[in-house]
């Protein structure tokens, strides 16, 4: 295991201290409504963590036909990015509490639920030091709170056309980028496992299908929330 305090506490600790900061501050500087606060704010976020993603998706392009599932060796930038991830995750969940506590805003389950399985599988990566590249190359999908956050700008500014044009954009990239990725990857690990050759790697290609079926589920839920406001085209 990786020094626990330099490699993994230390990072953690910004990673989550600073993400916790982004919200505080458009609360108090950009948004004064809590829900929408939270929704810039996490946009904001969400340029970061698409950062990450897409340098994940080019460095460990070489293993895309094991899932992005492999050994990581020690030092490793992926696992840094992997923490800060995390934090972001940790963040939310402190940022849901003070809005339950503070503001009486109960948080989304659904959320929560897709919070849950990043803790879980993200966690299993860092401890078990496989998988970091498919942790992150899930982050390539964070361009949906990027959507959410123009839908609440748009409804801050009251500009209807940019509230719609978000719409439309989070469905699209429900149905073109995030349901493919879920698909191709839970479908390069269930192979994985029914090949029978995945040795060591084993449990970390059925914590990420498991993961991955339960993302897949979200994003149907979620597309059927958005067709019932929204026309696809």
């Amino acid at each position: 295991m990786p020094d626990l305090w330099s490699q993994t506490l230390v990072p953690l600790l910004v990673a989550t201290a600073c993400f916790t900061a982004l919200h505080v501050w458009t609360l108090r500087s950009v948004e004064p409504v809590y829900p929408r606060a939270f929704k810039l704010s996490r946009a904001a976020a969400a340029v970061v963590l698409t950062a990450l993603g897409l340098a994940a998706l080019v460095d460990g392009f070489p293993h895309w036909r094991e899932a992005y599932i492999y050994h990581h060796e020690g030092g490793d930038w992926m696992r840094y990015g992997l923490l800060v991830v995390y934090g972001h995750l940790i963040a939310d969940f402190i940022w849901m509490y003070v809005g339950a506590r503070r503001h009486g805003i109960q948080p989304r389950k659904d959320l929560m639920i897709h919070h849950g399985l990043g803790i879980v599988g993200f966690g299993a990566a860092l401890y078990l030091e496989i998988g970091y590249a498919i942790a992150l190359v899930t982050m390539v999908t964070e361009l949906l709170p990027l959507t959410t956050g123009l839908n609440a700008w748009g409804k801050r500014v009251a500009a209807d056309g940019l509230v719609k044009a978000a719409d439309r954009a989070r469905l699209h990239v429900l149905a073109w980028l995030r349901m493919p990725l879920w698909l191709g990857l839970c479908g390069l690990s269930v192979w994985a496992l029914a090949r029978g050759d995945a040795g060591d790697l084993a449990p970390a290609y059925a914590i990420a299908a498991v993961g991955l079926a339960g993302l897949i589920a979200l994003d149907v839920y979620w597309m059927q929330k958005c067709r019932a406001s929204v026309d696809f085209y």
